[in-house]
């Protein structure tokens, strides 16, 4: 790879996974805050009612919007760059225009199912507004390739609401489902405003809408991501609402603080997934699709170094955490939830990161055909086994099961497309490693299980401890080549 791409891999990768690490702290951050304050019922409330709205901006798009995130990376002028990002900006504006009105027409039936929380439908057109600017903003710095801009985006929107979040409870105001909507509502706006000035100073304000022959061929590239996005949804949300369904509301409080900490691994292939694409598509472009390859290579090498650990750690972890967090009632119910899960998003990141594949080569179909098999299978084991079994460790496992099995088609159709490197040594290794770690996790949980006045510093040590014994071990096994580091030297260098 020359050094210029690989140079580019590093810095946006690095630039990202920093943004990515504080995004996905905030939800450790705001799990105690608004468990405690609100308790686990509106809390799992919350979750649900979050879910369903970006489920819905989800879809809002239709597809359109493909052409512009594939090809904004290589459009230098301005008037391509309009014909790119104004006719899908319109359309998803219909759209959600649409949705709004949809939404404010079943009023009385939506309130009727969520009487408890007492949703204020006002909220949704709002909430898909902001939610639609800001995303439109963020995703044109992302991909005209502007990391600083989008992590400002990123970063900054997760904290503000915990700001928010605080500031309401200084106030002694008592926090509802509807005063954190309208809380999302305004940190979006108050983001996507230097955004969009600095967008529409680039670009500027010179609206051009699709033609029918344009629009019939974006959604065609593009509706299958929708589709996508719809079994992604129905695979990683789908055991929320069926615990609700099968067990209850709380339920769903118990199991989402678990499935959040196992999850945390997931920032890496999010991270893969803002970076990967332009560059990719940029390489592919100028025929450097071999430089392309081994960035993917290289991406999945890095996730299974950190992900292999992850798992192990969150084995020995999973119940001390949840009770930091959460409470001890959360982490005795949940506490085989979250290493399950974390063995399932191992699966689950491979597959996101390899489906850069599919986004480069345009194989859009691919994408929604490997997807839907696994989230009808993971709504049918749900429904089967938590209809005989009422427990979220049921959820847990039918979840990691389906991951894997999209894993294995995944792997089966992206492999003779490109040339992927799995390096099974490094692997083995890694697994090695991990071992070393949880026997000396375990033997220092044992001899201190009866201090709980420190449950924080032990919690740290402990984290810490495990980290750098997996580092050593890694590094004294050659999991990186002396060829690697030294290359990895020579790009660090012009960075600092």
């Amino acid at each position: 790879m020359s050094q210029s791409y690989f140079r580019s891999f590093i810095k946006d990768n690095a630039l990202v996974l920093s943004g990515h690490i504080l995004i996905y702290l905030k939800g450790i951050i705001l799990l105690p805050i608004l468990i405690k304050s609100v308790g686990i019922t509106v809390y799992g409330g919350y979750t649900l009612v979050i879910a369903t709205l970006g489920f819905l901006f989800g879809i809002s798009s239709f597809g359109a919007g493909f052409r512009c995130k594939r090809f904004l990376p290589s459009s230098v002028e301005k008037s391509a760059r309009q014909l790119l990002f104004y006719p899908q900006f319109l359309f998803q504006v219909a759209v959600i225009v649409g949705l709004s009105l949809l939404a404010l027409s079943f009023n009385p039936l939506i309130e009727r199912h969520l009487h408890d929380f007492r949703l204020a439908i006002w909220l949704v057109p709002l909430y898909l507004l902001a939610m639609m600017i800001w995303s439109q903003s963020t995703d044109y710095f992302r991909y005209t390739n502007r990391m600083a801009y989008f992590n400002y985006s990123t970063v900054v929107h997760p904290y503000a609401f915990i700001g928010a979040v605080l500031l309401i409870l200084s106030l002694k105001l008592k926090l509802t489902v509807n005063l954190l909507l309208a809380s999302e509502v305004m940190v979006m706006f108050f983001i996507s405003i230097p955004l969009s000035i600095k967008m529409l100073g680039e670009i500027g304000l010179r609206p051009c809408f699709y033609k029918i022959r344009q629009l019939a061929e974006d959604l065609k590239l593009g509706f299958p991501l929708v589709l996508t996005y719809l079994v992604d949804f129905i695979l990683s949300g789908s055991d929320r609402y069926l615990i609700a369904a099968f067990i209850s509301v709380t339920a769903v409080g118990y199991y989402n603080p678990a499935y959040t900490l196992g999850s945390l691994i997931m920032f890496f292939p999010r991270v893969s997934g803002v970076v990967l694409p332009p560059l990719l598509s940029r390489a592919v472009d100028n025929g450097r699709e071999g430089e392309a390859q081994t960035m993917l290579n290289y991406t999945l090498k890095g996730f299974l170094l950190i992900a292999i650990p992850f798992v192990a750690g969150s084995y020995v972890l999973s119940e001390p955490l949840l009770t930091l967090f959460a409470n001890a009632e959360v982490a005795s119910k949940a506490v085989l939830v979250t290493p399950i899960v974390a063995l399932g998003i191992l699966f689950y990141g491979l597959t996101t990161i390899l489906n850069n594949v599919f986004f480069v080569q345009m194989k859009t179909k691919v994408m929604f055909k490997v997807s839907a098999a696994a989230a009808i299978l993971n709504v049918l084991l749900n429904l089967i086994f938590l209809y005989f079994f009422r427990n979220v460790a049921v959820a847990a496992v039918t979840t990691m099961v389906s991951y894997l099995v999209v894993f294995l088609y995944t792997y089966r159709v992206a492999s003779p497309m490109w040339k992927i490197d799995w390096n099974y040594k490094n692997i083995l290794r890694s697994i090695l490693a991990s071992i070393i770690m949880i026997l000396v996790l375990m033997f220092i949980k044992m001899k201190l299980a009866d201090i709980a006045a420190y449950q924080i510093i032990l919690l740290l040590s402990q984290i810490i401890i495990g980290i750098f014994i997996y580092s050593v071990v890694i590094l004294a096994l050659g999991v990186f080549s002396k060829k690697e580091l030294i290359y990895l030297k020579k790009v660090f260098m012009p960075l600092h």
